[in-house]
């Protein structure tokens, strides 16, 4: 709390008031007396009682990168290793090679993902298989195939990622 000395008295002496009219709103009133949104001081300043509210807080708006889809991606096969037997078909061993059309950072910024793939080209059938990765680390496994023929084509379709 501040004390304002009121008067014309300094060090106990009276002396001639050098204020000619008040700074308060009415006249009839000496300083401190109250003000719009403060007190009028006996000096003639002014001390605001109203307090700067501070800004709400807001929160900052983070916008999920969307859903990745297999159109995201290129996906083809490297051939490890081919053996063919004549006419009794060829062992191929393959392993996804898989490329991102955005950016490194936006591919991580969906966590761990896992993307499942078919592989068409095995005497057998359709191979299913899935592989996993953060960002630009990828974790795939290498497939055996037999194919039925030398010119058979092994290819590979995306078929859904998922991410965590």
């Amino acid at each position: 709390m501040t004390f304002v000395l009121l008067g014309n008295e300094r060090n106990g002496k009276a002396g001639a008031s050098k204020s000619t009219a008040s700074p308060c709103r009415d006249q009839a009133l000496k300083p401190p007396c109250q003000g719009i949104n403060g007190w009028v001081l006996a000096d003639g300043s002014y001390e605001s009682t109203t307090r700067a509210i501070p800004p709400a807080y807001v929160a900052p708006t983070t916008t999920s990168a969307p859903p990745l889809t297999p159109a995201d991606f290129t996906h083809d096969l490297k051939t490890y290793s081919k053996q063919c037997f004549g006419s009794a078909g060829c062992n191929v061993v393959v392993e996804p090679a898989l490329t991102y059309k955005g950016s490194a950072e936006t591919l991580l910024s969906h966590g761990m993902c896992s993307m499942t793939y078919d592989i068409t080209g095995d005497e057998s059938g359709t191979v299913t298989d899935t592989l996993s990765f953060v960002g630009t680390s990828v974790t795939a496994h290498r497939s055996v195939l037999s194919t039925p023929s030398s010119k058979t084509k092994v290819s590979v379709k995306i078929v859904s990622v998922s991410c965590t």
